[in-house]
């Protein structure tokens, strides 16, 4: 399996956002080689990396949504040893503790209005995550120019419903969207 998750975004630049266990049949014949994981029970964590890392999938867990999963450096530990590859969060320290512990960093920040954009910068440039998950994905093309340069990589995420909506964010400056409709997941996209 690649590990390089640039590499990997180049090749298919959709992230199959998978919630719960519902849709991991789907997910572990998809096309899209990289997810991210939210819903899912503490118990249950382990197991399902294990199954999407022997399908060949690059496994990023959303840590502010698993139930039973501390955002401190042990639970951040945890998702380490489970075998995940990277880490989601909108917290700026669980980020900055996730990059000590040799996972990939993806910060999640929700635009609302222009007060809230400065905010999230502020808090990028705090944490250096090494991917932006900016959501919803329909703001991306009212940023700046000079705004979307001084983030890292930008995932657009958030109302991705359709094909369209995922080449206007590439379009803007996205290298890839994150979407939990599956009918997106083994879409080509040109780029």
């Amino acid at each position: 399996m690649i590990k390089n998750l640039g590499v990997l975004l180049a090749r298919h630049p959709i992230i199959m956002a998978i919630y719960g266990i519902e849709q991991l049949k789907t997910a572990l014949s998809s096309k899209a080689e990289v997810c991210i994981i939210a819903n899912i029970d503490l118990i249950k964590l382990q197991p399902v990396i294990e199954l999407l890392s022997k399908a060949g999938k690059y496994v990023i867990v959303n840590i502010d949504s698993c139930n039973g999963l501390s955002q401190d450096k042990g639970g951040i530990d945890y998702v380490a040893e489970t075998g995940a590859m990277g880490l989601l969060s909108t917290r700026l320290q669980t980020v900055q503790r996730a990059k000590k512990c040799g996972l990939v960093t993806m910060q999640k920040i929700f635009v609302t209005d222009r007060s809230t954009w400065l905010r999230s910068l502020k808090a990028v440039e705090q944490s250096e995550p090494d991917y932006v998950q900016l959501m919803p994905a329909q703001m991306l093309p009212l940023l700046s120019q000079a705004d979307r340069n001084v983030l890292p990589p930008i995932v657009a995420s958030g109302f991705v419903c359709n094909e369209e909506h995922a080449q206007t964010a590439l379009l803007h400056g996205a290298i890839a969207v994150s979407s939990s409709d599956s009918a997106l997941w083994d879409v080509n996209l040109l780029r």
